[in-house]
Order: C-alpha cells, then structure tokens, then sequence
C-alpha cells in the first residue's frame, strides 16, 4: 500500500489530540476519513477541521466499549462507504493511582476501552477487509506501558499490555488475508510530544506493515531495553521519573543528535525483530 488517494480511513478516539492529528494526516492524503469518537461535538470538530482545508471527513458518535453500538457503528460504514482500506484503533483510557484504589469500576472502563475496544474494531472492520479482497491496514495505538511497568499505572499497564498482545496475535492470525495489523507505541504517558509527530508515524506505517512501531526516541530506548534486558528495564521504570526524562531529553534535542540516536535504536529494533 503506497498511497490513500479515496482510500475511507476509519479513526477511534478522533476528537482531539493524537487522533484528530491522525485524521488530518490522512485526510491531507486525499483520504475518506471517518471521525469517530465518544463526543459528537468533539468529532465534528475534528470535520470541520478537515473539510475547511478541503479535505473529507464525516462524524460518527461511538463508545468503543459498547458493542452493539460498535456492530452498528461498522454496519453504518460499510452500508455508506464500503469496506475501509486503514482502521487506526486509536481511542484509549487511563487512570493513575494505587493499585489499591482503584474500583472496579475504574478495571471495567480500562479493559472496556482499551481492550474491548480494539476486540470490537477489529472484529468488525477487520471481517469486512478481509472479505472485501482487498485487504487493509488495523493499526492499533497502545503505549510503552504494554512493556515497561510505569509506577501507580498498574492497572493502566496491564490493559496496554493485553491490547499488545492482541495486536501481535492478530497480526499472525490474518498473515495471508491481505490486511496487515500494527502495533503503535507512543511515548507520550512519560514525555509530552506533539500530537503530529505520532500521526506522521501512523500514516506512514499504514503505508507499510510493520508489526511493532515503538515512537518516538524514548519508546523505542524503553523497548529496546525490555528485550535486552527485562529485569533493567523494571529498574530504570522505578529510577526514571517522567520529570528526569524530560530533562534528559532537553540535554540533547538538537535535531542532529536526536536524529542520530532515533536512527541507531532503529536500527537496533530492527535487528532485534529479525532475530
């Protein structure tokens, strides 16, 4: 897949920050976009965004942990824009605190959005580029925390991590359908980062097929050291505080240097996935 040209792209969580970035991405690649997210307004928003530069977007309203309004949500789709060629999974929900104080409630939420929410989309939209024949790409947005442990995000951590793994089993499971399922790991929990970054990011890997896209420097400095060396990696999750890494990172964010170091971990991401 080279290009989107009235290619319909369907985006979860679009309504603001890294989604809307996401569906102004594609829609300036002369893709159909789908906005969906939980606040009509906020999807809209993100419409109105796209089709005042000229672009094409329509709004759907969407809780991603409710099924039957996923189901319908898909169906709703397909009846008007025929199967997607890109589904960005990227709707997500977290909370921070104690283990110990979080409710029950606050599980059913995380694993509802972050978890369910993925089974329902992929489900779905994933059946429907299947038996299109043309194939297509899922792209699922989790987190460094699917492999790094992040202090009192316990419960947050654990739902990334299963949404990883789905993503990893799902990739194996439709090899030879024609659709293509990448993980994209943002970093954006320990440092703050633009929005736009992570959306170029995603764009272009949904024009490849990559199975783990850790982004940017620091996600893929976090995954690396969990396949070289888990039991450091927990350490430098308990030593590495969100306030130091920001510091680090101000110590060398020339571009020539972040560029240096961002291209030697690929490479060595790289290397690691052949192995």
């Amino acid at each position: 897949m080279t290009g989107f040209d009235n290619e319909v792209v369907v985006i979860t969580g679009a309504g603001a920050g890294i989604g809307r970035a996401v569906a102004q991405r594609f829609a300036r690649t002369r893709a159909v976009v789908i906005v969906a997210d939980l606040d009509k307004d906020l999807a809209v928003q993100t419409a109105e965004s796209i089709t005042e530069f000229g672009g094409d977007a329509t709004p759907f309203a969407v809780d991603v942990a409710d099924a039957a309004a996923m189901e319908s949500f898909a169906e709703d789709v397909h009846a008007e824009f025929g199967a997607p060629k890109v589904l960005v999974n990227n709707a997500g929900y977290t909370t921070t605190g104690p283990f110990l104080e979080h409710t029950l409630d606050d599980w059913e939420r995380l694993m509802g959005v972050n978890v369910w929410g993925l089974v329902h989309g992929c489900t779905h939209f994933g059946r429907q580029m299947s038996e299109s024949g043309r194939g297509g790409r899922i792209v699922n947005v989790t987190s460094v925390a699917a492999f790094t442990p992040i202090p009192l995000s316990t419960a947050y951590c654990a739902t990334e991590a299963a949404a990883q793994m789905l993503t990893e089993g799902l990739r194996l499971e439709f090899a030879g359908t024609g659709v293509g399922v990448t993980a994209v790991c943002p970093a954006q929990r320990f440092v703050a980062h633009s929005p736009d970054g992570i959306a170029r990011t995603i764009v272009r890997v949904a024009a490849r097929n990559p199975a783990v896209v850790p982004t940017p420097i620091e996600a893929r400095a976090h995954y690396l050291a969990t396949r070289i060396s888990p039991g450091g990696a927990r350490l430098a999750a308990r030593i590495l505080e969100p306030d130091r890494l920001v510091g680090l990172r101000a110590r060398v964010s020339s571009r020539g240097v972040l560029t240096r170091m961002d291209d030697y971990l690929a490479r060595k991401l790289e290397r690691f996935e052949n192995q």
